[in-house]
């Protein structure tokens, strides 16, 4: 199981939370994935809105590790 926590602002604008979770999870880091999720929301806010101009993004992620015991 992944824990993680994101600070972000506009990205659910145009991602979902599935969209995000997918992002994150599949890199292997915490700063390649929020670069590619700052890239991703570019260009899903140019897609979304062509007439609009782009937001500055940041975001930032915290993976947490949990420890399984088993009994």
């Amino acid at each position: 199981m992944h824990l993680f926590s994101i600070l972000a602002k506009t990205i659910w604008d145009v991602l979902s939370n599935k969209e995000v979770i997918d992002i994150i999870e599949s890199a292997p880091a915490c700063s390649s994935a929020a670069r590619t999720l700052v890239q991703t929301t570019v260009r899903a806010w140019r897609y979304k809105y062509p007439t609009s101009k782009v937001d500055d993004y940041a975001v930032v992620i915290i993976r947490f590790s949990v420890a399984t015991h088993e009994l």
